[in-house]
């Protein structure tokens, strides 16, 4: 997995390297033409995945419509601001909304990381938007699990999301041109 300025301390991207083969590439921090940073995004043929870090420990759940949280000492679900949720679903949007200006593959999958002890489910039929996921062996079993993209597109997505690398060479326009 094509993991460019890694730092050691990087856990997650240490176990998806462990996980993912060479077609995969890591960005963390990644922040296309001044776009607000994603914590993390995985490309490769199972597609593009905007990874968000964050949460907080504890149940949460959507029902009807609306979030709550259930709190321990009245042991009842009470209303809650998804923050988490929210961020991890607009960075997804914002990585697709650049990459469909940029004429590559729109489909990104959102994925919030949290921590250890929160849990998030969803009642039936309800649409939470992305997945939730804190172990990275699952998570890479997700990220692999069908092929979305060619290796052109991933090439090309990855093109533009590392600025370091040469944009492929397109075809010319104009005879000789």
């Amino acid at each position: 997995m094509g993991i460019p300025g890694l730092p050691h301390a990087d856990r997650l991207g240490t176990e998806l390297g462990r996980r993912l083969d060479d077609d995969y590439h890591w960005f963390r921090d990644a922040a296309p033409t001044g776009m607000e940073p994603i914590d993390a995004v995985v490309v490769g043929p199972g597609g593009t995945w905007a990874l968000t870090q964050g949460g907080e420990r504890g149940r949460y759940a959507r029902r009807n419509g609306h979030w709550y949280r259930w709190n321990r000492s009245t042991e009842s679900w009470v209303p809650w601001d998804p923050a988490p949720i929210t961020t991890a679903r607009l960075a997804g949007r914002r990585l697709s909304l650049f990459l469909e200006r940029a004429g590559l593959p729109a489909d990104v999958a959102a994925v919030l990381m949290p921590p250890s002890g929160m849990e998030v489910e969803a009642g039936p039929g309800e649409q939470i938007g992305l997945a939730v996921e804190s172990d990275p062996q699952r998570l890479s079993r997700l990220v692999s699990a069908e092929e979305r993209l060619t290796q052109q597109q991933v090439d090309r997505i990855v093109a533009v999301l590392d600025p370091r690398q040469p944009l492929p060479r397109l075809a010319q326009a104009t005879r000789g041109g």
